[in-house]
């Protein structure tokens, strides 16, 4: 069985462990800032145009359906 050391410090000082946490955690703050940013767009279009509520939940499930068509690309 092969083993890897996961406590090889970087050029940092810092372990792949600690790297790969930091990464997750910057991944996750910018996915919730970008869903933000598109959920503020949906209710700022909503606002704008006057959209019941039926209008409204019916962007929102387009909305959904594109982001989990696109994957990662419907972030960019």
């Amino acid at each position: 069985m092969k083993m890897v050391r996961q406590d090889i410090p970087t050029a940092h000082g810092v372990g792949l462990p600690q790297l790969l946490k930091q990464a997750t955690n910057d991944g996750k703050k910018a996915a919730a800032d970008l869903c933000s940013t598109r959920l503020d767009k949906l209710a700022t279009h909503a606002a704008n145009y006057g959209l019941s509520a039926n209008e409204i939940i019916e962007l929102i499930r387009q909305e959904s359906e594109s982001l989990s068509s696109k994957g990662g690309a419907a972030w960019q």
